[in-house]
């Protein structure tokens, strides 16, 4: 069951973690002088921002499932988040900066180099937990768990995986500084770079796959 749960689950953890706002921000908060603490920090508030979501959704009681077989509302559900992520998706791809047009960096980064360990975290946490294409994906990770594993001891076990997954391109970045970091600097100076050009269109790509997966897999449980 926990197997089958963490494959039901990982397009959705991929999602998340394919984060190229988050990514940026923790590589600027590695750039500046309070990194040491800011970027434990940021990485806290994710894992964070992650957990929150899944316990809501696993403490829902009879959500996705009646006599351990799948409702009718979990179907709609899906196709309701895969609309969403497409509409998502979609809008960002229109909006992404043309190959001669300037690009400025976000306003929720520009100020990353000011703030203390706690704006740090509170940062890392919403980045999950208002972000339309996260808190949507990490729904539909909870929800996926929850329809896979019959216990809350088993949906924890998941989603903890769920969890390592999401935050992996985070924690990289936070573990290169404190073990390699003069290496890292540079590395970390192109990867802000090109992600805070590429934001836009990285982001519609992967909503726009995730999203088409998470309506056939809604429209698939209610035709059935």
């Amino acid at each position: 069951m926990i197997f089958e749960a963490i494959a039901g689950s990982l397009p959705m953890s991929m999602g998340v973690a394919l984060s190229p706002l988050a990514i940026s921000a923790i590589v600027m908060i590695l750039m500046t002088a309070k990194a040491r603490t800011n970027a434990p920090a940021f990485l806290l508030g994710w894992i964070l921002g992650l957990l929150v979501i899944g316990v809501i959704v696993f403490i829902i009681p009879g959500s996705q499932t009646e006599n351990e077989e799948p409702i009718a509302a979990a179907g709609y559900i899906r196709i309701g988040l895969g609309v969403l992520l497409l509409y998502f998706g979609i809008r960002q791809w229109r909006n992404r900066p043309r190959s001669d047009e300037a690009v400025e960096v976000p306003k929720c980064l520009a100020g990353l180099d000011t703030f203390n360990a706690g704006k740090s975290l509170l940062a890392g946490f919403l980045l999950v937990a208002i972000h339309p294409k996260n808190l949507t994906l990490c729904a539909a990770g909870a929800a996926a768990i929850d329809l896979l594993t019959p216990s809350l001891v088993q949906q924890l076990s998941a989603y903890a995986i769920f969890t390592l997954i999401a935050s992996s391109p985070i924690a990289i970045p936070v573990l290169l500084y404190f073990f390699a970091r003069e290496r890292a600097k540079s590395l970390f100076d192109s990867w802000k770079d090109w992600l805070v050009r590429k934001n836009r269109t990285v982001l519609a790509v992967i909503v726009v796959v995730i999203g088409g997966f998470i309506l056939a897999r809604g429209l698939g449980m209610v035709t059935k």
